[in-house]
């Protein structure tokens, strides 16, 4: 009869722990699960604001170079005008 006692004790201590093993495992695993979910945006919001101020930059770069052919052609229509007065002084 003690024998039985002392069994039904372990018994209940293993399926105690199994219990709050379990349920920890429940309430761990969505916990890490959503965090990692937390992290993944966050990610991907920083990665956003890489590719919008990348744009930006590409736009900047757009306007600076039509400004840049702009004086280039400006320049060349200089430079003609100067030769063709060379050629009418020789």
């Amino acid at each position: 009869m003690q024998l039985a006692a002392y069994d039904d004790g372990m018994i209940w201590s293993f399926g105690s722990m199994g219990f709050i093993l379990v349920c920890a495992v429940l309430v761990i695993w969505p916990t890490i699960a959503v965090w990692r979910a937390k992290t993944v945006m966050s990610r991907e919001s920083d990665y956003k604001s890489i590719a919008e101020k990348a744009v930006m930059a590409q736009q900047d770069m757009e306007r600076e170079l039509v400004e840049v052919r702009l004086q280039l052609n400006d320049m060349s229509d200089r430079v003609k005008t100067v030769e063709r007065v060379l050629k009418d002084v020789e």
